[in-house]
């Protein structure tokens, strides 16, 4: 029932951060680039999706871990940021764009890559880090090491979020998503 409510409230945060930009359009757009990326090398190393779930700025994929490698695994975690920073990359070059909402889509491909590439568990860097870890660690050590830097990873960005708050332009909406991304991380642990 816990995991039902966190699912809605990280609904509620996804809608209430588009509905913030100047052009929510696009930043919907960019999400589903990044979400079709994942998508299209998952098909391209044979994994069978079993489910789709939406967590906090986020869609996660299912498929059966059993039939793939620890490098298939992190190809498909690669799959989104790369298909941001390629749709960045072609918006960028082409002069067709280079208006105010084109920069706004170069910017929200490029957030949403790097975003991605921290090593938190419920992202994309966090399922990169932990696919490295198993490939030269023993399983225990390697699922040790990744929860310890998933949740410690997600406290300094709460921490961040906090003395941006305090020190800069408070921007709550920052803060509700680094909450939301600890809350998850913590969750999603006490699962396995």
């Amino acid at each position: 029932m816990l995991f039902d409510k966190l699912t809605l409230f990280s609904i509620f945060l996804t809608i209430a951060s588009i509905s913030l930009t100047p052009y929510p359009l696009l930043l919907v757009i960019s999400y589903l680039l990044h979400e079709l990326g994942h998508m299209f090398f998952a098909r391209v190393v044979g994994a069978k999706m079993r489910k789709v779930k939406v967590g906090t700025m986020h869609l996660s994929l299912s498929y059966d871990p059993t039939e793939l490698s620890y490098p298939r695994e992190m190809l498909i975690c690669f799959g989104g940021i790369i298909f941001n920073l390629i749709s960045a990359l072609i918006f960028a070059v082409i002069p067709l764009f280079h208006s105010d909402s084109g920069r706004f889509f170069v910017l929200c491909n490029i957030s949403l890559a790097v975003m991605n590439f921290y090593p938190a568990g419920v992202l994309d860097g966090g399922g990169i880090l932990r696919c490295l870890l198993f490939m030269i660690l023993p399983q225990g050590v390697a699922e040790k090491i990744s929860k310890g830097v998933s949740i410690f990873a997600i406290i300094l960005l709460w921490l961040a979020c906090v003395y941006f708050q305090l020190v800069f332009i408070p921007n709550i909406s920052l803060f509700v998503i680094s909450v939301a991304l600890l809350v998850e991380t913590c969750f999603s642990f006490l699962k396995y």
